[in-house]
């Protein structure tokens, strides 16, 4: 019978989804202090003199702050970036991806509707830019209130809340309150904008948990496939979306470790939903279960990425500080890598093969690594040059080369190196020859 998945099985890394627990008088100081911030949000608004003051002294303050970083804290609160972020979180805790859901579709509707109809200008719009510094774009319009303020507090509040440790939920609720803050160190809102934004953030989050942490997820399947559709959706536009920041140094890598993460979510609930047919062809293929070809599918993966952090170092360690030739600094770090590749691979990833003959092994192991340069630029290349989606999103044609460079390496590792698969056939072949040659 083929074996059904659920969150516990898959690489011992998933449990099964929880409850979380409550602490109601949290929750209702979250309440409180999210009533204050509106308040107070409201009152700034009306008073534009106070406003515009707060704001001068606030950005003024943070000019020293180097706009890297200024940057990089303000796209937390950017709503492809913060839901990818919670999605990646909520791998351990299914349950909670469905009220994420609900909740940025709430908030999104309680920050847009009052955007337009107030139609406030933002500081560059009302101010001379020579009086505040301004990191990015100048947006002028649709300033009150901050929606990238609701979107950083409404994802680390969730996140806090569902974790079910307040010392937890402070540190974070702390950090998306640094990331509303940045919109005012960015130069692009208002002190008012920021307050009623973080408030309505905090008062959807904590009411979306009360209403729904509690309830058991139960979908249809057609439903669990919508919501699985959903997640790779979000991940997709994570990978191409511009943030406006993407000049400043580390916004890119961290949208690109979002994308992925919500992609790493989308593609298990996959594994879920098709595990028969999963596991009919892991046994076709490779003579095991769907869950033994995941899991060495997954230590493969991790070797390489431990390849590719070894591999920059050593690059690093070559060309910059002491100083080879690029082209020679370049050989000697992939050969190196390729080298400890092989090694994690034959004692981790396919440890139960018969690793005798190391160094024919080995040599066959760096023959591969040149080989599946051609599949990985091939593919590359290849969409690049006949998608006119693929020339206008060549990140994602750079993730389909990596992973038909990774596919092409775990096959013919599997087979041709290290001969986990394939075994049995080879031996059943020897045995009918020798059969055969008894008669």
């Amino acid at each position: 019978m083929m074996s059904q998945p659920s969150p516990a099985n898959l690489f011992g890394l998933l449990q099964d989804a929880k409850a979380p627990s409550r602490n109601p008088v949290f929750e209702n100081a979250l309440i409180a202090v999210a009533l204050v911030c509106l308040a107070m949000g409201a009152a700034l608004h009306s008073l534009p003199a106070l406003n515009q003051s707060l704001f001068l002294s606030a950005n003024q303050a943070s000019a020293a702050i180097p706009a890297d970083l200024r940057a990089f804290a303000t796209v937390f609160g950017d709503g492809s970036i913060a839901a990818c972020l919670a999605i990646g979180v909520f791998i351990r805790n299914p349950r909670a991806l469905a009220y994420i859901f609900l909740a940025a579709v709430v908030a999104g509707i309680l920050i847009q509707v009052p955007k337009h109809v107030f139609d406030a200008s933002r500081p560059p719009g009302v101010l001379a830019l020579d009086l505040f510094s301004v990191v990015g774009k100048a947006h002028k319009s649709n300033s009150f209130p901050s929606g990238h303020s609701a979107t950083a507090l409404v994802a680390a509040t969730l996140v806090g809340l569902a974790c079910g440790r307040v010392w937890l939920a402070v540190c974070l609720i702390a950090a998306g309150a640094l990331a509303a803050f940045s919109r005012i160190a960015v130069g692009v809102h208002w002190p008012a904008d920021v307050l009623a934004g973080s408030a309505i953030g905090i008062l959807v989050a904590v009411l979306m948990f009360r209403g729904f942490a509690d309830r058991p997820v139960q979908l249809p399947r057609w439903g669990a496939w919508l919501l699985t559709l959903a997640l790779l959706v979000v991940s997709l536009n994570g990978f191409m979306h511009d943030t406006g920041y993407e000049q400043y140094a580390g916004v890119t890598g961290l949208r690109w470790i979002s994308s992925g993460m919500a992609a790493g979510v989308a593609l298990y609930w996959f594994a879920v939903l098709l595990w028969p047919v999963a596991d009919w062809l892991a046994q076709k293929l490779f003579r095991e279960s769907a869950r033994q070809s995941l899991t060495r599918v997954f230590k493969f993966g991790m070797v390489g990425g431990s390849g590719f952090v070894v591999d920059m170092s050593l690059y690093a360690l070559f060309h910059s500080v002491l100083g080879m030739n690029l082209l020679l600094a370049r050989a000697i770090a992939y050969w190196l890598t390729s080298s400890w590749n092989w090694y994690l691979n034959r004692i981790f990833t396919f440890k139960d093969a018969d690793n005798g003959r190391k160094r024919d092994q080995w040599a066959k192991y760096i023959l591969m690594c040149l080989i599946s340069f051609a599949p990985s630029m091939g593919t590359f290349y290849g969409l690049t040059h006949t998608s006119q989606f693929f020339m206008e999103h060549s990140q994602l044609a750079l993730i389909a080369g990596v992973l038909a460079g990774a596919l092409f390496n775990y096959v013919v590792a599997g087979f041709l190196i290290f001969k986990v698969y394939g075994q049995e056939d080879r031996a059943a072949e020897t045995v009918a020859k020798a059969e055969s040659a008894k008669q």
